[in-house]
């Protein structure tokens, strides 16, 4: 990759993010908000704020990058527009406010996956993966609020004879399920982290029973395994 088309790059990261922002904070509707209350996985209000830390962290990250070492800027052709993809694909997902936007948040996941696959592939030091692994794992919650919250404000109370507290259970066990082997198999402590964070508002939200049920479970077991892993490397 040429110099020009390297620097295009940087400048289209940092493009991207600048639409992320803008429609996070300014342009997104109130559609997830009107759905909000009656959706099982729905975390307490405080839980967006991690929004802050990711949009920090991104904004670090593409700044160093204009002044970036050897070791970054392989990584940042390494993940090329994968990258940016997936910021447009998630300020998309927020502006358009109906039906399609878990279209949108379920292709932002995936080509997070793609980016922190490449990050892994190229041996990235921590501190480079860090803001990706904080962006992935709130993704994958958001993602798993989105389909939920689509499907309530389109009126489905039912999927394949599942009712929504069922369905809601499961992926909630799922995603849990997700983290822990994430865990085991990246050794990475945000990934995780970021699902006590989310899960612990949805117990705190919540009052289903089930619900605050599996929610502290998962929170505990992540916290007792990340924990556990910590004191192992001591």
């Amino acid at each position: 990759m040429n110099n020009m088309r390297f620097l295009g790059l940087k400048l289209f990261n940092l493009a991207s993010y600048l639409y992320l922002l803008v429609a996070s904070l300014f342009l997104a509707g109130d559609f997830y908000r009107q759905n909000a209350d009656s959706v099982y996985v729905m975390p307490a209000p405080f839980a967006f704020s991690i929004w802050g830390l990711i949009y920090l962290l991104l904004f670090l990250f593409i700044m160093k990058s204009f002044f970036a070492d050897e070791t970054l800027n392989d990584i940042i052709k390494q993940i090329g527009l994968w990258f940016p993809i997936s910021m447009i694909l998630s300020g998309t997902s927020v502006i358009l406010g109906t039906t399609p936007s878990i279209l949108f948040i379920s292709l932002s996941l995936l080509t997070l996956c793609v980016v922190y696959t490449n990050l892994r592939r190229v041996g990235s030091p921590r501190t480079y993966r860090a803001p990706f692994s904080i962006y992935l794992g709130w993704t994958s919650i958001a993602t798993i609020v989105a389909a939920f919250t689509v499907l309530k404000a389109n009126g489905i109370e039912e999927l394949f004879g599942i009712e929504e507290l069922g369905w809601s259970i499961l992926l909630l066990t799922v995603g849990g399920l997700i983290a822990i082997a994430f865990f085991f198999l990246q050794k990475d402590y945000l990934f995780p982290l970021v699902f006590v964070w989310g899960y612990g508002a949805i117990f705190a939200y919540q009052e289903n029973e089930l619900i605050r049920f599996i929610t502290a479970a998962f929170v505990i077991i992540l916290l007792f395994i990340m924990a556990y892993g910590w004191l192992r490397k001591k």
